[in-house]
């Protein structure tokens, strides 16, 4: 077996692939093949337009490629380094005029699609039972994007907190109390009709 139960590739796998890529940079295939899918639906639920997610998903994969042979092994994951590159990424697009608006409609994403709305709902019931979904999707979208971020890694993509720590440089007990924060924002923007 190649990925741990929480699926990310085993800590000895990607040793070895940093190894082997010192001498065969094809070997980063397996990097882009294990987690494309996941920076995908990241960057989707993220800025709900399919052109844009394929292009910040390609960037995360660009500057990850690009910057592979400086990649030490610390015990820090793939999958955490590769989540700060697409928040970054994500930070830059949102800096820069947009020609398209950011809620276009995900043509030819049905699975995907249905798949948001199946974690929105999750997410949903865990916080606010059966308050509407569209409400809670408005109220996440309302969120300083730090929040955003903490909430999207944890209920969408199933990071623990500490993960969360390595991916946005902040200490575990800082993602706690934002964690903390952003689910007190919701509750009152939800309670208060605000949005």
């Amino acid at each position: 077996l190649l990925y741990m139960a929480d699926k990310d590739l085993k800590p000895e796998i990607q040793q070895q692939i940093l190894e082997e890529f010192k001498t065969n940079k094809d070997v980063f295939e397996k990097v882009y093949d294990f987690y494309y899918e996941r920076i995908l639906k990241y960057l989707l639920k993220r800025t709900t337009s399919s052109e844009a997610a394929y292009d910040l998903t390609a960037e995360t994969f660009m500057k990850a490629f690009e910057s592979f042979h400086k990649f030490k092994w610390t015990g820090v994951s793939f999958k955490v380094w590769l989540y700060r590159i697409a928040i970054n990424q994500l930070k830059n697009y949102r800096r820069k005029p947009q020609s398209t608006v950011l809620t276009q409609e995900m043509e030819g994403m049905e699975q995907m699609r249905t798949e948001v709305k199946e974690e929105l709902e999750e997410l949903d019931k865990t916080l606010f039972g059966d308050e509407d979904l569209t409400k809670l999707s408005d109220a996440i979208e309302t969120l300083n994007p730090k929040y955003q971020n903490v909430v999207s890694l944890h209920y969408f993509e199933g990071m623990s907190h500490a993960e969360i720590a390595g991916v946005i440089n902040r200490s575990q007990s800082a993602v706690k109390s934002m964690m903390h924060r952003a689910l007190k924002n919701l509750r009152l923007l939800l309670a208060t009709n605000s949005i």
